[in-house]
């Protein structure tokens, strides 16, 4: 069973996320809302992907934190997020090997992309 860490700064929302994965078949291996919760979250739970909001609390952005973590893993990244605006798509394309959904999420999206980034991941 594949496992996912969720960094999300809305616990209502990562509640949703932690439901939505569990019944897709994943393993949700903890929630963080900041990016200082985390770094020892991955450093406790090795998950087998990220699922990240672009904005978090804390002096890091996802992005900040996801660059952080691509230059030491290429662990896939999904990014979910509300803003579509051009600094944020090309940040997240930037680097490379990230995906994004646009809030609000769609089940089948979230399933489809998670498959499809794991298996690149795996190959």
């Amino acid at each position: 069973m594949k496992k996912i860490l969720i960094i999300e700064d809305e616990a209502i929302i990562s509640f949703g996320y932690r439901l939505q994965l569990e019944q897709m078949g994943f393993r949700v291996t903890g929630s963080a809302a900041s990016s200082a919760e985390a770094e020892q979250l991955m450093k406790q739970e090795h998950p087998d992907a990220i699922m990240m909001d672009v904005y978090l609390k804390g002096n890091k952005t996802g992005l900040d934190l996801a660059r952080e973590i691509r230059a030491t893993d290429p662990l896939p990244i999904v990014f979910l997020t509300a803003s579509n605006k051009p600094e944020v798509v090309d940040g997240i394309k930037a680097l490379g090997g990230c995906d994004y959904l646009l809030k609000p999420i769609d089940t089948d999206g979230l399933n489809q992309v998670l498959h499809r980034i794991m298996k690149g991941h795996a190959a």
